[in-house]
């Protein structure tokens, strides 16, 4: 039975809720580690389930059929959903149906009571039978004994568990379905008819586990058509997230939530089961503000009982074939019968502990849960342990091995056999690791390939790996006494990139690392490699903005006759870099879209296709194609999580906060990146903090949390890195300026964004300085963009700084109609801020032409865009959304919103604290609002009315404790 599911729901977070400075209301935050949630919570919020829900609500109000059965695996939710559904008809008494608690009967089923006759129901039967008037009709006695007492209403029984009841319980439940039958009829339903209450009827609601027999009673209900039937799935994916972040008040790391559910299956049951073990072992904890699982998966006795009971007791040849599934799946199916017999295999089967499936032209089979995994694992001895990967190992290899992912599963089942004796196929399979990117398997199958004799391809296939698991120190040890021993020349141009590979991205060594590469280039007399190197030069240089540099580098690439393809491919990905920097990204597109096709995937550095990617998706972003941008992080980030990759997984969830920032999509731009700061704090191979932090405090100015943007610019500039300068200067130059404007320094913030253009432009960032030159336009200030960001759209092939060169003409001009044209282009780039922006421009313009009609359209439109944004508190927005208050007005109702005292405002801006406190009352009675956190969620666009509601509702108790008293005495 499942009673945890049934607990009542806890209240709504409250008091729990810990909320990082500058957060707006309603975002949750997780809690403390110093003070954490408790891991055994008494119960966890319904969630995920509404659709269900409702569809069970209305075969309750509206079937003519009285009995409503919910099947689905065991622990999947059926008691919580049965009684969730009882809850809800509780406050319909009109409908007829409503389950009080003197009509609401219930029983339990149990493998105990099931031998007893009626046990099941024995608490809600009469204690004596009558014994005059002849021998009773047990049935019907029995019926009339549940239902007296009601007269003409109708009772609700709940029976959990009914695969378990008794013969008479169930008989008794067909004798109650056919009784409310007559007078609801449950064929009726087809003729418009409705369920009956007369004359002490029953609605009677079942729990059952599928897939198991059922009482003969049970059947005929169903067979009868006096029963609806509906299984409950496990919870999806999204429907896990949703609830782990519910229940465990923050926000859940997207790998943290796919595992979870992964090896819940979905099942509610066993995810409390895992949540409870990690938390309990602290494995599942806060960082950075992210609920992030670390190492293994930690399993309750509990748990490890229920899925032992599940997978049942085995025979010795079963036990066998179950152990070697859970250390090689997914097995193919031929290699498997090969392994176990036909008759083994088909046990497996018919116990439904192994799943077939199919992957491409293969068929291969699996476990059926990944909890059955776990715990054979678990149960396994070292010495059957051991063995079972030999065997393992030796029947892939009899298959020669020609899937891709083979010779590192194999050398990872050698390396735990303890099989250490060939270096050359240990090295073979390190390379095969790296490939398939799994670079922890890399690490472990090169140092034991280097241990036995290996020789320096050994330690250069270790270097790799460990560069790629963020150990670069570790890595340029390897190679610093790898290059002596060196001495054939390809292999010493390979061991050269990948050590500047690893200075570049691991060290932030950039100029050691193109040195490196020119001294080796200088020494080589193959024209090919000397090429190679070159190109390699290329791509590190042009990521530095050293373009005369690059400009040679390219060229003497360009000098060898006849290019091998890594020659070819480093030098288009070096041109794509020029291109997207001076603001030609289509053609960057063209370009990385070439080297993708030549590019195989045995290249023998596979950050080359990792960073081509990369720049793919900025390429993508940047030429308005964001729908495109999107897919392409998330398909990587995906791939990244199945390899386990941490430093792609970071890197990716950036890029998907950087589209998502591009879109106007705040809080979720804020999500991504907060996650991705969680998980490149484990990796920082690719050097990417700075950027992101940057990046992130751009998003939090947008929102109006100026505070907490500059702590995060702040942190940006401690993480500072060398390497990839290019692309830090946008993160940098663009989040001071907003951070100006969300401080009400509009004028200051123009001035910074066109000083910083400038500075970008001598660098020819010519993207960068679009960006920013239209940073002004976006604030409404009258700076004198217009000329330059026609110029650089004349010279660019980048569609939105055409866009960027209409904003600033048509608003330097005084052009309400062209600015409403701009708008409709930002928006059918899916760019809804900067569409929001222009229609507040043209609502203004429109409103100081006398034109109230079309103004209130422009503002109806901004509005509407912007509450796609999610939270946005721009000055063109918030000024449209504001039109009541004087620019003084709403300056200083934008910083009390962020959470500054009137003191702190009256310093920030030369006046004096009574002032601040009088300009303050006069936007509470304009706005209709009382104190800070009300303003703040006027002044905040973007949340739909569904978000609106559920975050009013988690912040409700948190309002009252801290907005108490008078407003003005917070100085």
């Amino acid at each position: 039975m499942e009673d945890r599911l049934g607990r009542p729901i806890s209240p709504e977070p409250s008091a729990h809720e810990i909320r990082s400075p500058g957060s707006p209301p309603g975002e949750i935050h997780p809690p403390s580690p110093l003070s954490p949630l408790s891991p055994f919570s008494p119960s966890w919020p319904f969630t995920g389930r509404d659709g269900t829900l409702a569809e069970l609500t209305s075969l309750m109000e509206h079937s003519a059929r009285p009995v409503l059965l919910i099947t689905g695996p065991v622990g999947v939710g059926k008691t919580r959903m049965a009684r969730e559904l009882l809850s809800g008809t509780e406050a319909k008494a009109e409908t007829g149906i409503a389950a009080s608690a003197e009509r609401l009967l219930t029983a339990s089923a149990t493998e105990s009571v099931a031998r007893i006759p009626f046990g099941a129901l024995a608490h809600l039967l009469p204690a004596t039978l009558p014994t005059a008037g002849g021998r009773p009709n047990l049935l019907r006695v029995l019926a009339d004994g549940l239902l007296a007492g009601i007269g003409d209403g109708q009772r609700i029984l709940l029976v959990d568990d009914v695969h378990l009841l008794d013969d008479g319980s169930a008989s008794l439940l067909l004798h109650l379905a056919v009784r409310s039958g007559m007078h609801g009829g449950p064929h009726d339903s087809a003729h418009g008819g409705t369920h009956g209450g007369a004359n002490g009827s029953v609605r009677i609601v079942l729990t059952g586990r599928s897939g198991v027999p059922m009482p003969d009673a049970v059947e005929a209900l169903i067979r009868g058509n006096y029963a609806n039937r509906v299984e409950l799935p496990p919870l999806s994916p999204d429907s896990v997230s949703r609830l782990l972040e519910r229940t465990l008040r923050g926000q859940v790391q997207t790998a943290t939530a796919h595992r979870l559910w992964q090896c819940s299956g979905g099942n509610v049951l066993w995810l409390q089961q895992l949540v409870d073990a990690g938390l309990a072992s602290e494995t599942l904890a806060v960082v950075g503000g992210v609920w992030r699982w670390h190492g293994p998966f930690q399993l309750s006795t509990r748990l490890v009982d229920l899925v032992s009971r599940r997978i049942g007791q085995l025979s010795a040849p079963v036990q066998r074939a179950a152990e070697l599934m859970a250390l090689g799946e997914p097995l193919g199916v031929t290699v498997f019968e090969q392994l176990t017999g036909a008759a083994v295999m088909d046990e497996l089967d018919r116990r439904e502990l192994i799943v077939g499936e199919k992957d491409g032209w293969r068929s291969q089979v699996r476990l059926a849960h990944p909890l059955y995994g776990e715990v054979l694992r678990r149960r396994t001895p070292p010495h059957r342990w051991r063995r079972h990967c030999r065997d393992l190992a030796e029947a892939v290899e009899r298959t020669g091995m020609r899937r891709r992912e083979d010779p590192a599963r194999v050398g990872g089942w050698r390396l735990e056999a303890g099989d250490l004796t060939d270096p050359r196929f240990l090295l073979s399979a390190a390379e095969h690791a790296v490939l398939t990117m799994d670079f922890t398997l890399a690490a472990r199958l090169a140092r034991a390939a280097c241990d036995a004799g290996g020789g320096a391809p050994a330690q250069r296939a270790l270097a790799a790996a460990l560069g790629y698991t963020g150990d670069g120190v570790r890595a340029e040890q390897v190679h610093s006494g790898l290059s002596r021993t060196i001495t054939p020349e390809r292999e010493q141009v390979q061991s050269v990139q990948l050590r500047a590979a690893n200075m570049y991205l691991s060290l932030d060594r950039p100029a050691d690392a193109v040195e490196l590469l020119r001294r080796t280039e200088e020494a080589m007399t193959d024209e090919t490699a000397c090429a190679e190197l070159a190109a390699l030069q290329a791509v590190l240089l042009a990521t530095q903005a050293d373009w005369p540099a690059y400009t040679q580098a390219v060229a003497r690439a360009r000098q060898c006759a006849s290019p091998g393809p890594g020659t070819t491919v480093r030098v288009l990905y070096a041109e794509c870099i020029d291109h997207f920097c001076h603001a030609r990204t289509d053609a960057a597109l063209r370009l990385i879209e070439s080297a993708l096709r030549i590019l195989s995937g045995e290249n023998d550095i596979p950050f080359l296709h990792a960073g081509l990617l990369s720049w793919l998706c900025n390429a993508q972003a940047f030429s308005g194609r964001l729908g495109e941008a999107e897919a392409t992080a998330t398909a990587q980030y995906d791939q990244a999580l199945e390899s386990n990759w941490v430093g792609s997984q970071g890197a990716w969830r950036f890029y998907l906060g950087r589209v998502a920032a591009r879109r106007g999509r705040l809080r979720s731009a804020r999500r991504h990146m907060r996650e991705a700061a969680s998980i490149l704090r484990d990796d920082s191979t690719w050097g990417q903090q700075a950027l992101l932090f940057g990046e992130w405090a751009t998003v939090e100015a947008m929102t109006g949390n100026a505070a907490e943007a500059q702590t995060l610019l702040d942190q940006a500039h401690l993480a500072h890195v060398e390497s990839y300068r290019i692309l830090h200067t946008l993160a940098f130059r663009m989040a001071q300026p907003w951070i100006l404007a969300a401080r009400g320094r509009l004028r200051d913030a123009a001035r910074q964004a066109v000083r910083t253009a400038d500075d970008a432009r001598q660098e020819q960032a010519l993207l960068w300085e679009a960006e920013l030159l239209h940073l002004p336009v976006r604030l409404g200030q009258s700076a004198a963009v217009s000329r330059r960001l026609a110029e650089l759209a004349a010279v660019s092939d980048t569609p939105h700084i055409g866009i960027y060169a209409e904003h600033a003409g048509a608003f330097a001009g005084r052009d309400a109609s062209a600015l409403e044209q701009v708008c409709a282009s930002f928006q059918t780039a899916g760019m809804h801020l900067h569409a929001a922006e222009a229609a507040a421009h043209a609502a203004r313009l429109w409103l100081r032409n006398g034109s109230t009609v079309r103004a209130q359209r422009a503002a109806d439109r901004c509005l509407q865009l912007a509450r796609h944004c999610e939270g946005v508190m721009t000055p063109a927005v918030l000024a449209c959304w504001t039109p009541e208050l004087t620019d003084r007005e709403r300056d200083i109702a934008r910083l009390a919103a962020d959470g500054q005292s009137s003191r702190q405002i009256a310093s920030r801006l030369g006046i004096m604290v009574r002032t601040v406190d009088n300009h303050l009352y006069r936007v509470y009675r304009k706005t209709g609002v009382t104190n800070r956190r009300e303003l703040r969620n006027v002044l905040a666009l973007g949340l739909s009315e569904t978000t609106e509601a559920t975050e009013t509702a988690q912040t409700a108790e948190t309002t009252k404790t801290t907005e108490t008293g008078g407003e003005f005495g917070d100085r």
